[in-house]
């Protein structure tokens, strides 16, 4: 969401902002002189609480996506600003991120007025308008806290509010519905209508005399307190409050409903209730229930005054925040009617019983009549999202192997961090996980780069530390390590450049945090932490997951940008001249990005490089393969007839509901563990082969598991051997192609323990990317390095 009111987009050498406020006045004559450049009509447009207000940050219009193209629009105000202001650069006028296209635009169409921000929105007009609907000047929410009440109330009933879409199925990703009126009645209830979603407070109303409530505004609620505000029920109590702690003679005489005596009375005879915060709250009750006026008459006496800053928030977390601190209790409840799970603070479970909810035993499902169906025939089954946080579900035990092969388990998770089943797998590895169709997606992948496949391989850089940041659902910037990211409760999830700083060096105890290395790494953490800030659009919901190559920017060797993110690994050397030098010659540190991940949880590859705002960060672009490499056709072949010729077998060795009825669920991954320690051992060329001592000199598998996959090898052994052949050919077939692609000419120079070629590269697939990597070279060096 958006939280922040007021433009930044367009800033001085400085960094600070040049554009500024504009009063409601202002908007409509300035519209009319932008008008004139863009041909369109914008003051039927506004959204957010432009015009609404008496000053807004910036101007927010619709723009019909259908009718005008984003593209030409930031074309036509560059052509404008090239033409005005020709010694400028036009990014100082014009700039666009995801949907909008950015103006700094005159006040009234005269610079002498100052400048404000346009922000041109493109989408759905009629859509925009009711999910972008902001507040007037007699409400102390604004649009942004409008739209984290509809988030609170639609997770609270198994849905998602999406600014873009409408309402979103949690679990499915499918669009509900984003039509208004059947948004209001899915979320309020059959009488609501469009209108009971105007503001905070007409959603509160329509919602408080459910019994679901203390769920419904669980997360608004805690998303206001923390910014020192009310909820819309203690408006009063808020308003006596500010009034108490202000002197009584200092309150202004012409305040609407203010009694002098009855607010003395309320206060007592000492006039300040300063000094004794829960005084302050019990005075400031009273003293709410005296003075009748609006809040806007409070906010406006107390402000005059000069009262403190205490919040009816603040007081009521505080025995909440010191039981939490002292228990770090989070308390399974379960909700029979809505067949839900929730794991809650241990100081709301009262709230919540209130509403329908029960505490169970966090190891058991219910076993009392109320769920459908015989709990003895139904499961309770445990996964993590992409953001590592837990989720539940309840199914018939019948569809437990359907799940299952999705990653759901019987038991409760214990890994922290994001969910590793999205991890780009190295090319040869997919017959261990996808079985014989996986070997085949790798050999048609392969045999394709020789036909225009190679546009889809790009290099895979060898960044470090691998880093998570964005903004959440309330539009708050983090930034920190996946460890950090994934860990529970999001006390990982570093809000600033010091919480980041904390969060490094408290690791493990705090064990590592007198270590010279240690203290380096948070500090130059902490360094970048406000140039990723400014980076990430203020609008934009969601995270990007990937590795950073450098702090600083790099120093200049040979007519070269040098740097070497990875300690023993990869030394990159780019060369000045070139397109990327020159951004890098721009930039203070840089990231390459992975991945994208919603709000929701769900995956995707970034699809706007060009979202990013300012210099300072480089997102460095793909570096796609620009000559496609020779491939060994001959050998391709042999593999495809041996995958073609023993599917069935190997299918049937690596079937997951067989190797779970028998416990041995993790075969797989013993076997990619195999690999791993092959690379280490040196011993990539007899895969397979030694497989059998291996396993029996493994120190972490049991004997009794031992036996039992010595036992299932031996009875497949065909379909081993055809396993292992699959694995060394496509290996080989890989190999061949790195070492083409490694020597072809490129800005980007790599080299791994002074050797040429560097990581590898990453080949695109809609039905999952893959790692294209010499494990007996760079994996080997790099698995090599003491960390």
């Amino acid at each position: 969401m958006i939280l922040k009111e007021g433009g930044n987009i367009f800033k001085d050498p400085d960094g600070k902002p040049v554009t500024q406020r504009i009063s409601k006045n202002d908007i409509d004559p300035t519209l009319d002189w932008v008008e004139k450049i863009t041909g369109i009509d914008h003051k039927d447009m506004k959204l957010g609480s432009t015009g609404i207000r008496s000053s807004s940050g910036d101007i927010d219009i619709a723009v019909n996506a259908k009718e005008v193209d984003k593209e030409g629009m930031y074309q036509k105000l560059v052509t404008w600003a090239t033409k005005n202001y020709p010694d400028d650069n036009p990014r100082q006028w014009v700039a666009k991120s995801g949907t909008n296209v950015h103006f700094k635009t005159p006040i009234n169409g005269n610079p002498k007025n100052g400048f404000v921000q346009l922000d041109l929105m493109f989408g759905d007009p009629t859509w925009m308008k009711f999910a972008l609907k902001g507040s007037g000047d007699d409400s102390i929410y604004k649009g942004a806290h409008r739209m984290i009440m509809l988030a609170s109330v639609a997770k609270a009933q198994g849905m998602q509010w999406s600014p873009t879409k409408g309402l979103v199925d949690r679990e499915t990703k499918q669009v509900i519905t984003s039509n208004p009126e059947e948004i209001a009645k899915r979320l309020i209830g059959p009488n609501a209508n469009r209108q009971t979603l105007d503001s905070v407070e007409t959603i509160n109303a329509a919602i408080k005399g459910r019994k679901d409530y203390a769920n419904l505004i669980a997360d608004f609620q805690k998303n206001i307190e923390a910014q020192g505000l009310p909820m819309p029920e203690s408006r009063g109590i808020f308003k006596g409050l500010k009034l108490a702690e202000a002197p009584v003679a200092d309150a202004p005489k012409n305040l609407k409903g203010y009694e002098p005596n009855k607010a003395q009375k309320a206060l007592g005879k000492g006039g300040s209730a300063l000094g004794n915060i829960f005084k302050t709250a019990v005075a400031g009750y009273k003293a709410g229930r005296a003075a009748t006026g609006g809040i806007g008459a409070a906010r406006d006496a107390y402000k005059q005054a000069g009262g403190g800053k205490t919040t009816i928030g603040q007081i009521a977390d505080i025995p909440g925040s010191v039981k939490n601190r002292l228990t770090g209790n989070m308390v399974r409840m379960f909700n029979r009617e809505k067949k839900k799970y929730l794991d809650v603070p241990a100081n709301k479970v009262e709230d919540y019983q209130k509403a329908g909810w029960e505490v169970l035993n966090p190891s058991k499902s219910p076993t009392k009549k109320g769920v459908a169906g015989s709990t003895q025939n139904k499961v309770v089954i445990y996964n993590r999202n992409a953001f590592g946080k837990l989720v539940t579900k309840e199914i018939d035990m019948k569809d437990f192997g359907t799940f299952q092969k999705k990653g759901w388990t019987m038991s409760p998770p214990t890994k922290e961090g994001i969910n590793e089943g999205a991890r780009i797998q190295h090319i040869e590895d997919l017959v261990f996980f996808e079985g014989s169709r996986g070997a085949m997606r790798a050999l048609a992948s392969l045999r394709n780069m020789a036909k225009g496949g190679h546009k889809d391989v790009t290099i895979k850089w060898d960044g470090s530390p691998a880093v998570i940041f964005g903004r959440d659902e309330n539009g708050e910037f983090i930034f920190t390590d996946k460890g950090g990211f994934g860990k529970v409760g999001g006390k990982g999830r570093a809000k600033s450049p010091d919480e980041l700083k904390a969060e490094l060096l408290g690791r493990s105890g705090g064990k590592n945090k007198d270590d010279p290395k240690r203290i380096e790494f948070a500090n130059n953490m902490a360094e970048v932490f406000t140039v990723f800030e400014r980076a990430v659009p203020r609008n934009f919901q969601g995270f990007f997951k990937g590795d950073l190559l450098y702090y600083r920017t790099p120093k200049v060797i040979e007519n070269n940008f040098v740097f070497k993110p990875n300690p023993g690994g990869v030394e990159y050397a780019v060369d000045v001249a070139s397109d990327l030098g020159k951004r890098i010659a721009r930039s203070k540190t840089a990231v390459v990005i992975h991945r994208m991940v919603d709000i929701d949880g769900s995956e995707s590859p970034l699809k706007d490089i060009g979202m990013f705002e300012g210099n300072d960060l480089l997102v460095v672009p793909p570096m796609s393969v620009e000559t496609p490499p020779e491939v060994p056709n001959a050998e391709v072949e042999r593999l495809a007839k041996i995958i073609k010729k023993d599917s069935a077998d190997l299918d049937s060795l690596l079937d997951k509901a067989k190797l779970q009825s028998m416990k041995l669920s993790n075969f797989s991954d013993i076997l990619y563990n195999y690999v791993n320690q092959s690379v280490d051992r040196g011993t990539l060329d007899s895969l397979g082969r030694d497989f059998m001592s291996w396993l029996m000199n493994h120190e972490k598998i049991s004997g009794v598991k031992k036996e039992k996959i010595a036992t299932y090898v031996k009875q497949n052994m065909k379909a081993f051997q055809s396993l292992w052949e699959v694995v060394s050919g496509i290996m080989k077939v890989k190999n061949n192609i790195i070492s083409q692609l490694d020597s072809q000419a490129s800005s980007v120079k790599a080299t791994t323990a002074g050797k040429p070629g560097g990581e590898g590269y990453v080949l695109a697939h809609p039905g999952g990317d893959m790692k294209l990597v010499n494990r007996a070279g760079f994996t080997a060096a790099n698995r090599a390095v003491q960390r």
